[in-house]
């Protein structure tokens, strides 16, 4: 799913794809890939085609504070679902965590056939539990790599669908 970020007077589109602490990112059609880990001071080291920079970001909703390379950002995201319909550039292939919370249940793996509506995983937030299902017939292409037990993000990868 392909987002709209807000860059001071800036727009682009930005849609990323993260496996694990690895991404690719694809900013108004120029595809980066890279890695990235959170330090437990907060602080995000990105890596990108072997360059490392350390960023400090804070927000909620649709706004975020970015420091970067000692330059103050300030981002809104804009999804790109326009009156309830979906764009062009969205599909029903990748489902990414609603939440943040906790891995609690695979109930496929890689390679399964499944059907639209059935459960693939089941996560928990607040003692309550989110359950993510098939939005189409297909097959499981990619599966979340975390483990039942673990941690999950939201708009973290959770499956991906192919065609049969």
């Amino acid at each position: 799913m392909a987002d709209i970020l807000t860059v001071g007077s800036s727009k682009h589109k930005v849609n990323i794809r993260r496996t694990g602490s690895n991404f690719t990112i694809n900013v108004d059609d120029k595809i980066s890939e890279g890695q990235f880990s959170l330090k437990k001071d907060g602080r995000l080291e990105i890596i990108i085609n072997g360059n490392r920079t350390i960023a400090y970001c804070e927000g909620k909703g649709i706004e975020r504070y970015v420091h970067l390379n000692g330059i103050n950002y300030f981002i809104t995201k804009e999804s790109t679902r326009v009156s309830g319909q979906i764009s062009e550039e969205e599909s029903d292939d990748v489902v990414l965590s609603p939440i943040t919370g906790k891995l609690l249940d695979k109930k496929a793996t890689n390679k399964t056939k499944v059907s639209k509506g059935d459960v693939i995983i089941i996560l928990e937030a607040m003692k309550m539990e989110h359950r993510l299902i098939s939005p189409r017939d297909g097959i499981l292409s990619k599966l979340t790599s975390s483990e039942v037990g673990d941690p999950v993000k939201e708009g973290e990868l959770m499956f991906e669908l192919e065609d049969e």
